[in-house]
């Protein structure tokens, strides 16, 4: 569930148009607000299933094979998504969004996460494709490691809704 959890996280990063109307493009925007745009996102609730890959990883003294080690890909992941749980994910948090953008099928942005734990925020910037059952993804993510160097870490990623959920998913059991 983490991993569709944090693909929506990514797709809420990026809910508006480039056109510069006054619907919020191009501008920052917080957490609450890209909530609320996204509860209007046409996203079919059901069952998902997520696959992502770790495609290059950079930071310095990183040593060869724990870098080798990093690379490639994740377990994939599924569960249940309703379609208001993606909003109420991302509403608590404390990111700030730039430069987002949803039109026509193509996402992307930059979302900004502060850690009280770490030097400086990690920045994840995201591209992509998205539509109401599927979507796909490139996001290059800086992170600080508790010596203040930055780590970059490219992944990519998709998402597609395989069907319905199973009966005690939707009655609210876990599955």
């Amino acid at each position: 569930m983490r991993a569709i959890a944090f693909a929506f996280v990514l797709l809420a990063g990026c809910t508006a148009d480039r056109d510069g109307d006054d619907d919020g493009g191009g501008r920052d925007a917080a957490g609450a607000e890209v909530a609320n745009r996204l509860s209007a996102m046409s996203i079919e609730p059901g069952l998902w299933e997520t696959t992502s890959a770790i495609t290059d990883v950079s930071a310095p003294h990183l040593p060869y094979d724990l870098r080798r080690r990093m690379i490639g890909p994740r377990p994939s992941a599924r569960g249940c998504i309703a379609a208001g749980q993606a909003a109420r994910f991302i509403a608590g948090r404390a990111c700030s969004y730039s430069g987002v953008a949803m039109d026509a099928g193509r996402l992307g942005g930059t979302m900004t996460c502060p850690d009280p734990a770490l030097p400086r925020p990690t920045i994840a910037t995201i591209e992509g494709n998205y539509g109401p059952r599927r979507y796909d993804f490139t996001m290059r993510m800086e992170t600080a490691m508790p010596d203040g160097a930055a780590m970059i870490l490219d992944i990519s990623g998709r998402g597609r809704r395989i069907g319905d959920c199973p009966a005690a998913a939707r009655e609210g059991g876990r599955k």
